[in-house]
């Protein structure tokens, strides 16, 4: 064996332990990378987990209803909006149909109805409104209330020639359509009022 030999072979064992080292190098640099990713992905779902509870924790659920009684110290029509949700919902359209025919205010539908009878009753504006939820109090927007019982009854048979449609979104921008008696609200990018005719815009 010459002096050239245990120095090639020194040398050679050299060069494979770099290349280990580059290896192993590489390797934990592949590993942080990929524990990076996983923890940024895994921060992005925890991220978008809170958010979604957020959001449910303040989702409000309009419905549109009514209530008729012949007795006792509620007696006639009430036409009722109600927030079923836990969060307030800030009411941004309403828009009524009779007979499939947009209509702006209470009054016309009257005349529909009653001809030129007078009609005494209360009235409360649904537009523009920001409802709290009903979960701590009694928060029900009594939009109409007819408190003769015949004239009730003649509105109450017409009712389902009727249709209240209310656009409302959360404090996050969240935003649905609600119809009337209908328990399923329709999720909406936004309330677009363009080229509608809003119903009682102005009390």
């Amino acid at each position: 064996m010459t002096d050239e030999q245990p120095a090639a072979a020194a040398t050679d064992r050299r060069a494979r332990l770099a290349e280990y080292s580059s290896l192993c190098a590489l390797l934990v640099s592949v590993l942080a990378l990929s524990l990076g990713a996983y923890q940024a992905q895994q921060m992005n779902v925890q991220t978008r987990l809170m958010q979604n509870q957020s959001r449910a924790s303040v989702w409000p659920y309009l419905s549109i209803g009514y209530s008729i009684s012949d007795e006792g110290d509620h007696v006639g029509y009430t036409w009722q909006v109600d927030n079923d949700g836990v969060g307030p919902a800030r009411i941004e359209s309403v828009t009524m149909t009779l007979d499939g025919k947009p209509v702006e205010h209470w009054k016309d539908v009257f005349r529909v109805l009653y001809g030129d009878a007078r009609v005494p009753a209360s009235y409360a504006q649904v537009y523009g409104k920001v409802l709290p939820p009903n979960t701590n109090r009694e928060t029900t927007i009594e939009a109409l209330r007819i408190p003769d019982l015949q004239q009730a009854k003649i509105f109450y048979a017409a009712q389902d020639r009727f249709d209240m449609t209310i656009c409302y979104c959360s404090v996050y921008d969240d935003c649905w359509i609600a119809h009337r008696e209908d328990p399923v609200v329709q999720p909406v990018p936004r309330c677009d009022t363009r080229g509608t005719l809003q119903f009682e815009p102005r009390m």
